[in-house]
């Protein structure tokens, strides 16, 4: 399975400027776009993910996989919600231009601003792919408010799920997304013993895929996307604990 890496360039005023050669062919109509937090990087869980769960998709000559880095936007916390929006209206603007069908971002952290930029970049195209986004233990924070993505993240996506670690004191991750379905995976039987403290905020990007449900509804691995049947099967609002 061929995985890809998108780059941003970081130029004047510190908005983010896409550099086109390093985007991946256009030739696929499906994309998983996997985001990192803030202080992160692809390689630590994202290029990982893709590795593990590429194996399993139905179709894979129609799916492009996108490890994105943006490191450099995100490696200062107090400035990555608002950097992580322009990163994802900066790929909106690449990707308004591809002949997509469907678009699945699956993000962790501050990841989840690079998601809401995007979501609300193509809510204004008067067509769009359908899209479904997967934010792991979300940051909701921007600026001095904590809870500042609770009532925005995912609202205009077709589906929106969460996975949701509690206790680990990363701030700002504590509360369930109103626009997703969460799954609160804090005490899955799965869960290495080992992780405790702030290492535990990196547990749902090992969880997804390994629990269910999960990425066994995705477009990748069924070859469809029913959001009105996911919508009823998994009611945005509604925290369910995983054993």
């Amino acid at each position: 399975m061929r995985a890809s890496w998108l780059w941003l360039a970081l130029a004047g005023c510190g908005a983010p400027a896409t550099m086109e050669a390093q985007l991946p062919a256009a030739g696929r109509d499906v994309w998983v776009l996997v985001v990192h937090g803030s202080g992160d990087g692809p390689e630590r869980w994202a290029a990982p993910m893709i590795d593990r769960l590429s194996p399993r998709v139905k179709l894979p000559a129609r799916v492009e996989w996108v490890a994105y880095d943006w490191r450099a936007g995100a490696v200062d916390k107090l400035s990555a919600a608002e950097r992580g929006q322009a990163e994802g209206a900066a790929i909106a603007a690449v990707l308004k231009e591809r002949a997509l069908s469907h678009l699945h971002v699956i993000a962790h952290s501050a990841g989840a601003h690079v998601a809401f930029g995007l979501e609300e970049a193509m809510a204004s195209w008067p067509s769009h792919p359908t899209l479904h986004l997967t934010l792991l233990d979300p940051f909701l924070g921007k600026g001095l408010d904590f809870d500042w993505g609770r009532t925005r993240f995912g609202t205009r996506a077709d589906f929106t799920e969460a996975f949701l670690n509690r206790g680990d004191g990363v701030p700002g991750t504590e509360v369930a997304v109103d626009a997703a379905h969460t799954f609160d995976v804090t005490n899955t039987s799965t869960k290495p013993t080992g992780l405790t403290g702030s290492q535990a905020h990196w547990w749902p990007t090992d969880a997804y895929g390994a629990v269910e449900p999960g990425f066994s509804h995705s477009w990748e691995a069924t070859g469809a996307f029913d959001a009105a049947r996911l919508a009823a099967q998994f009611p945005r609002g509604q925290t369910e604990a995983l054993p």
